[in-house]
């Protein structure tokens, strides 16, 4: 028995290879999102290598990823996550290119101090002197021989009288 002796069931077939394949837009925003997303992990840093990225030792990285200013690749809600932490190389570069953007201290002046000592004399919380610094609220200063967060200086007494008196 062949197909033509059921006019319906080829008239059917017909239409069935006939129809269009889905929306490609729908697969093309999907691509969108992955490709950039498999390009990230493929240069992605782990959390126990950021601090020798970011030129920082491995407290003040901690205190920026507990804090929100270093964004996980992939975020961290599930059970065990925190274990794979890995960043994206772009955005650790955008950090570092916003530090780069800072002025550069001239001479040796014994004023200013790297962000760290300035948390440790009672000027606040290193995280938010840093969001400080990066958005501008702080004076700061970019040390010519020194890279990344370690190369950011302060002066150090108007911060401790600013916190001092709030």
């Amino acid at each position: 028995m062949s197909v033509r002796a059921y006019p319906a069931f080829s008239r059917n077939l017909a239409k069935s290879r006939k129809r269009q394949p889905r929306s490609k837009v729908g697969k093309w925003c999907l691509r969108a999102r992955i490709v950039p997303l498999i390009d990230a992990f493929s240069t992605a840093i782990p959390l126990s290598e950021v601090s020798v990225y970011l030129g920082a030792s491995k407290s003040p990285v901690k205190r920026l990823y507990r804090n929100g200013t270093l964004q996980p690749l992939i975020s961290t809600t599930g059970r065990g996550s925190v274990r794979g932490v890995v960043f994206a190389r772009r955005h650790l570069d955008d950090l570092l290119a916003r530090v780069a953007e800072l002025p550069e201290l001239d001479a040796q002046n014994d004023d200013f101090h790297p962000i760290s000592y300035a948390g440790q004399r009672g000027a606040g919380h290193f995280e938010r002197i840093f969001a400080d610094v990066l958005e501008g609220r702080i004076m700061a200063f970019r040390h010519p021989s020194r890279t990344g967060i370690d190369a950011i200086q302060v002066d150090v007494k108007p911060l401790m009288q600013v916190n001092a008196s709030t």
